[in-house]
């Protein structure tokens, strides 16, 4: 296998107040280096996320480096629906530091073409991380099937196991619900579905951003571009316990699809990332009367050593997890333009 330095992604996603640390890590993690973004509908409408992921990126000092497009932009069958509940109206309430930004959404092509050209650019290194809807891979995989074979990973938060946040029964998670058609697109395809990474709420519910976190993440406070991250924590922190009842501190879920790629790259040894997954095949409950609309149900599970199923996340070292957050924010802080 070629070995490169840094490993390729394409992050789809609908900032968000755990989309924005996504943003974080791709940006100023070491291993990774991040081709594009697709700003997507999900936690709110798509004009409000693509604002936000263009304020992003504009505050981190990234505005010239990172295109990006506009992503899918409702559901395939479902009408849109959004998380002002969790995220507010903007999508990322709770802070007055995001700028304006100093850069506009990508035109000269559509979010197809850029995602296309990113991977055929990267010779099947290139892995998908989706942390909103799956709407975007799913309409990249409709439409462009020749380029299943090429992408290396497809790595998703979402979904849940054992535990959910939506529908009546509470057995969905809110990124499958709000499309489980492309969902299942992707979960069942049989060219797609072993290389997809997935990482549930029942990982994602242990990634707590407590008050140490929340401490550590302001630093000094002369930061700010700390003192946003701060300010979206605590936002963050009070419509999680006052809606879902967390206690503790939020979960910050959309971060973790970066974690396993590390590992199945051999940029960390497994013993570090302490990834404990299942290979599970994945079926999304489609029928809107039904309580458990969205819910991602067991078909079979495989053995480990068959490289077959989808790869579901259980467990990871939250310490490490929590660190290269940390670390993230010292070089983000560095180029920062607040």
């Amino acid at each position: 296998m070629t070995i490169i330095p840094k490993i390729p992604i394409w992050l789809d996603c609908d900032p968000g107040h755990d989309d924005a640390v996504a943003i974080l890590l791709s940006c100023f993690h070491p291993k990774f280096h991040l081709c594009g973004i697709s700003a997507s509908y999900g936690n709110a409408p798509p004009n409000k996320t693509a604002y936000n992921a263009l304020s992003l990126i504009t505050a981190m000092g990234k505005a010239k480096e990172v295109p990006v497009y506009a992503g899918a932009q409702r559901p395939w069958v479902r009408a849109a629906i959004y998380a002002p509940d969790i995220h507010g109206e903007s999508g990322l309430d709770g802070t007055s530091l995001l700028p304006t930004p100093t850069c506009t959404l990508q035109t000269d092509k559509s979010y197809l073409d850029a995602i296309e050209e990113a991977i055929k650019a990267h010779e099947g290194e290139l892995s998908f991380v989706s942390t909103g809807s799956m709407t975007s891979i799913a309409t990249l995989l409709r439409e462009r099937p020749h380029l299943k074979s090429k992408i290396r990973y497809i790595s998703v938060m979402g979904g849940g196991i054992n535990e959910g946040n939506r529908n009546p029964n509470n057995s969905a998670e809110f990124n499958i619900w709000i499309d489980p058609q492309a969902a299942n697109s992707v979960l069942r395809d049989p060219l797609v579905k072993d290389k997809c990474i997935l990482v549930p709420v029942d990982l994602t519910h242990k990634a707590i951003a407590t008050k140490l976190v929340e401490k550590k993440v302001l630093g000094d406070g002369k930061s700010n571009l700390r003192k946003l991250f701060y300010e979206l924590f605590l936002f963050f922190g009070h419509t999680y316990e006052d809606i879902q009842g967390f206690d503790d501190g939020p979960p910050v879920h959309d971060p973790l699809t970066l974690l396993p790629l590390l590992e199945f790259y051999g940029f960390e040894q497994p013993d570090k990332i302490a990834f404990v997954y299942r290979r599970l095949d994945l079926h999304a409950v489609e029928e809107e009367d039904s309580p458990d609309l969205g819910r991602t149900k067991i078909v079979k599970e495989y053995a480990l050593d068959d490289e077959t199923g989808t790869i579901v996340g259980f467990e990871l070292n939250m310490d490490f997890f929590w660190q290269q957050v940390y670390d993230a924010l010292d070089k983000a802080s560095l180029s920062a333009t607040i």
